[in-house]
């Protein structure tokens, strides 16, 4: 074992501050022992106050804390950092410790089983209902769940199989891993004096990370660091973007089927659904027609048939493009084409990953920070007053983070060039692969490139995910007949989201604040000014739709997920005076009929 080690100037294990963060061990351990803590605390709280409105700590901890803001943020910069303190592989060390440390059977030892709990559990349900896990006693049941079976697992196998092959974000923290700017590694020159090998000793998952330079893989490399605080001769170095994806190492397909699938899931299907959903004609795009027959065939409320639709079409469309595209280089590199799909495939890394930070820096600034904060207000009671949002989408200034997209092209084209280097071909053969297997590379680029102009040239929807297809909303009646409660230049705008409320008057709602009227398009934005903004709200009114006169709102009936389109979220919302009227409206168009306080809950589902 080396207890001495001169490190060089891009190592971080000898850096002041950041030599602390990764390697000191007694902080370390409080920082994994703080997550696990707060994760079971998190867990418990949303047995003990299920609703939303009871406890925001558990869905902003594990569907805003955890994921995305936290993995999508550090996964690019330094690697599998979130695997490193992550709850259960924390409290997998220890029991698999005193476990019965055995083989995992061959069946089980199948990464794809991990992902494909994560693609059909997560991404397939989100799409077909996007509220499913995001109540609190829904996120405690699934993580519950899933940390019992990683105690299982973590008690009966050995060399923590569960985070290896289990874990359904494993395989993709792995592949993403690799576009990070850091390398652990070790001193090359010291370890060929070494006889005892203790980093690989101390490697809970049965890892060499002597062997990491040489096969420009990490492995299974959680950056747990136990094998840093066992050796001093292991680096953690900054290194260049990407730089074991610029080297030949050992193809695992698993990881390629991960990106293009995530590919698919959130980045083309998001650029579809929800980007696209907010331009004036999104109603034309082939999946929100596929959407509006689809549900016409079901006929079942409260389902986003327009995500499915669009999930299904972005499925197909990354699959055929990234097939097509490596089948053609495969020809002009004269080799198999899965030697050519597995190989240049990696290169689509940064379309999600990096792409991906766009979002998460605006919505950082949208949701995150002030979900965050509130999240911990009300999870300990702290008694301080709510954070507002550090911003709105009215701000332009957030679009600069929409360069990011342009970056993530940008390097995977270089990625791609390089990848495709690796091949014996003619220098013209190179090139006329180079563009035929970044044909996804540009598909990307050219969704990005259509939203700006399809904004440009037909303007912003206004209003939420609608399933309306008439050229004149349900939810609009003219001007003159909407009657507009609140004062000043801004009167017939909504004061949350800004879109004119005769528009969505249907769905209209209103209440005193601080002695001012407000008035909102709709349920969503009076719940987002009372619960993320703060706001103490009176005499709270929505609007009949059959009589278009405003009425109390918690005496009103409300009809929840209606046929008719929605205002600012993807489940309809229409208030009435009298039941029977809801009643005739349900039995026209579906929904279930609700109390003011249920339909709140219903809305607050939406962040």
């Amino acid at each position: 074992m080396t207890t001495n080690q001169k490190r060089d100037n891009n190592d971080i294990f000898g850096m002041p501050i950041l030599g602390f963060l990764f390697k000191n061990k007694t902080f370390l351990f409080i920082l994994k022992s703080t997550v696990l803590a707060l994760m079971f605390y998190a867990l418990v709280l949303g047995f003990m106050y299920p609703a939303e409105d009871q406890n925001s700590f558990t869905t902003m901890l594990f569907w805003t804390l955890f994921w995305p803001f936290f993995v999508i943020v550090t996964l690019s910069v330094f690697g599998r950092l979130f695997c490193g303190i992550c709850p259960h592989g924390f409290m997998g060390k220890f029991i698999t410790k005193f476990g019965l440390q055995k083989e995992m059977p061959k069946a089980l030892k199948n990464p794809f089983i991990g992902f494909s709990i994560l693609f059909f559990g997560n991404w397939v349900v989100y799409y077909i209902n996007p509220s499913t896990y995001k109540t609190p006693l829904a996120s405690a049941i699934v993580f519950t769940v899933m940390t019992l079976l990683a105690i299982i697992f973590f008690y009966r196998y050995k060399e923590m199989s569960y985070c290896k092959y289990i874990c359904p974000v494993g395989t993709v923290m792995r592949a993403y891993g690799k576009v990070s700017f850091t390398w652990l590694g070790t001193y090359k020159s010291t370890c060929k004096e070494c006889k005892s090998f203790d980093c690989a000793k101390a490697c809970p998952y049965g890892l060499k990370p002597f062997s990491f330079d040489n096969k420009h893989s990490m492995d299974d490399c959680t950056l747990c660091m136990d094998c840093a605080n066992a050796c001093e001769a292991v680096s953690f170095k900054l290194t260049k973007p990407s730089s074991s994806l610029f080297e030949n190492f050992k193809i695992q397909k698993v990881e390629v089927w991960a990106v293009l699938l995530i590919t698919a899931a959130i980045t083309i299907t998001m650029n579809f659904h929800h980007a696209l959903s907010r331009v004036a004609i999104s109603d034309t795009y082939i999946w929100s027609r596929m959407g509006k027959a689809l549900e016409s065939i079901v006929g079942i409320s409260g389902l986003d048939y327009i995500g499915i639709s669009a999930l299904f079409l972005a499925l197909i469309v990354t699959l055929l493009i990234a097939i097509l595209g490596n089948f053609l280089a495969s020809k002009l590199l004269h080799v198999e084409f899965s030697k050519a799909f597995y190989t240049l495939s990696y290169a689509f890394i940064p379309i999600f990953i990096i792409g991906g930070l766009s979002h998460a820096y605006e919505f950082f600034f949208l949701h995150y920070y002030h979900n965050i904060i509130n999240g911990f207000i009300d999870g300990f009671n702290l008694g301080l007053d709510k954070v507002t949002p550090l911003a709105t989408r009215k701000d332009s200034w957030l679009h600069i983070f929409g360069i990011t997209n342009y970056i993530a092209i940008i390097w995977a084209l270089v990625i791609m060039a390089k990848r495709v280097s690796f091949f014996e071909a003619s220098r013209m053969a190179k090139i006329g692969a180079f563009l035929c297997a970044s044909l996804l590379i540009f598909f990307y680029l050219y969704l990005n490139i259509y939203k700006a102009y399809a904004f440009a040239t037909h303007g912003a929807k206004r209003g939420g995910h609608s399933h309306g297809g008439s050229s004149v909303m349900f939810q609009s009646v003219p001007c003159e007949s909407a009657t507009l409660l609140q004062d000043g230049e801004n009167r017939a705008s909504c004061p949350i989201c800004g879109m004119k409320l005769p528009l969505f008057y249907k769905t209209n709602h209103a209440a005193i604040h601080d002695g001012e009227q407000k008035q909102y398009c709709s349920l969503h934005c009076l719940v987002d000014d009372m619960h993320n903004h703060g706001s103490n709200l009176s005499q709270l009114q929505v609007v009949d739709v059959k009589s278009l006169k405003f009425i109390d709102a918690k005496s009103a009936f409300y009809v929840v997920g209606s046929k008719k389109p929605a205002t600012m979220s993807v489940i309809s919302k229409y208030a009435f005076a009298n039941e029977a009227d809801a009643k005739a409206f349900q039995d026209q168009y579906g929904g279930q009929i609700k109390s003011f306080e249920e339909a709140s809950k219903t809305a607050l589902k939406d962040f």
